[in-house]
């Protein structure tokens, strides 16, 4: 499809790409990574075998890393969404021009970042402030 303003600004591919997929395969990657090593602490503990000191710290590196790539993901987001919405504004054709679709993927993208978001700092509060081997009693 050739666009009729081709010097307009509008999100690109791999901006809408990782303002999609960024924070939510963040969150997956942290949840995945984040279960692994502290079950790993939490059975040495159990042993009373010495737990390796870069366990916990590599966890908290590692959650701090995810929420700042989840956030920068939900920043290009909203970019991606400004930028699709000011196209639609400017286009009277929306539809047949494609900026249709392209708003509702921005828009479906930042509601996605955000929730994501919330879930990694949400996930990294409880990595940072609660005990990884505490009893749930």
């Amino acid at each position: 499809m050739i666009d009729p303003a081709p010097h307009r600004a509008r999100p690109g591919l791999w901006a809408m790409l990782f303002g999609m997929a960024g924070a939510g395969a963040v969150w997956f990657l942290h949840t995945g990574f984040s279960e692994t090593l502290v079950a790993q602490v939490c059975h040495r503990h159990d042993r009373a075998a010495p737990v390796p000191g870069w366990l916990m710290p590599s966890v908290h590196v590692f959650t701090v890393s995810a929420v700042l790539i989840g956030a920068a993901g939900t920043a290009i987001a909203w970019r991606n969404w400004r930028l699709a919405r000011k196209a639609r504004a400017a286009d009277a054709r929306a539809l047949d021009t494609g900026t249709g679709r392209r708003l509702f993927l921005a828009t479906a993208s930042l509601l996605f970042s955000l929730l994501f978001l919330v879930g990694l700092v949400a996930a990294g509060l409880a990595v940072l402030l609660v005990s990884p081997c505490s009893a749930w009693r």
